[in-house]
């Protein structure tokens, strides 16, 4: 099979469905499900590589059986932007999703640098988790490096104006570990703290052991009758896939910007009348079914 490359306008309306139930976070999907709807396909290929086998013997060695090795029939497709579920499938992760109750996440922040107000204190964003949970680190920064370490506690009674009844995160500077002597306040400070974030979050969990849920795929493409010029719909089904993808994420501010690859390879499936399996099958309609009224 020649690989074909079909483009946005040909390609559309590909869902991956569940094979088998699986869970997703908190969301439970059953058999036939559709897990993911790929909205943003830039490009996609599908190929099927053979090469030939040849047993040869008797006079000059020459081929007397010739039979064919077929490669899996694999499908790839690029996607602009990932959604929550598309990212778990592509990392191979288990989802989970943080729970409040159990354990608060936290997340780290570091804020400055900035002086002192006249109570030696520091207004934060949010209030730093304590000891033993997470350490707050406080420094004087000069030369844009972080230089001598300095100790805080905490302050509370401020109020933010602008929103009655909210208080102010803020902790008072000193020098020494004691507390007993306040910093100075003509030099600019950074704090490195972590804080917890209270609403939902997504956890992907990426271990060796990845997670290999099996799926169907569908889809559908355009091709062109060469004596009418007429558009006919086909109708592509993969009866059971798994999505194999490397994981490689391009950060920077240089970095061009990340795509994700969902390398589809398509499994035989045994049905009634096929006692080899069924990989992959393309009906084509007799009319353009989604042609624009």
């Amino acid at each position: 099979m020649v690989d074909q490359y079909f483009g946005t306008k040909e390609l559309y309306e590909v869902v991956l469905r569940a094979k088998t139930p699986m869970i997703f976070g908190t969301r439970y999907l059953e058999e036939g499900e559709p897990v993911l709807y790929f909205e943003n396909i830039n490009m996609a290929l599908l190929s099927e590589r053979s090469s030939p086998i040849m047993a040869r013997g008797g006079w000059s060695n020459l081929p007397r059986v010739i039979w064919e090795d077929r490669s899996e029939v694999s499908f790839t497709l690029t996607e602009g932007v990932m959604s929550s579920i598309s990212m778990g499938i592509l990392f191979s992760a288990h989802v989970s999703e943080a729970t409040n109750e159990t354990d608060s996440l936290l997340v780290s922040k570091r804020e400055g640098p900035f002086t002192l107000d006249a109570e030696h204190c520091l207004e934060l964003t949010h209030w730093p988790v304590e000891y033993p949970r997470k350490k707050t680190f406080i420094y004087e920064y000069a030369r844009d490096v972080a230089q001598q370490k300095y100790y805080g506690k905490r302050i509370h009674g401020r109020i933010d104006p602008f929103d009655e009844g909210k208080e102010i995160p803020c902790i008072q500077v000193y020098e020494n570990k004691e507390l007993t002597t306040l910093a100075d306040l003509d030099k600019q400070y950074i704090v490195d703290y972590y804080y917890e974030y209270t609403d939902e979050a997504l956890i992907y969990t990426i271990q060796k052991e990845r997670f290999n849920g099996l799926f169907s795929l569908e889809g559908k493409f355009y091709s062109k009758d060469e004596n009418e010029g007429l558009n006919y719909t086909n109708l592509i089904y993969m009866p059971k896939v798994r999505v194999m993808s490397d994981i490689n994420l391009r950060l920077g501010e240089r970095a061009d910007p990340s795509v994700s690859e969902f390398h589809i390879i398509g499994l035989p499936e045994n049905q009634i009348g096929n006692k080899n399996g069924l990989i992959l099958e393309i009906t084509r309609l007799s009319e353009d079914i989604d042609v624009d009224v």
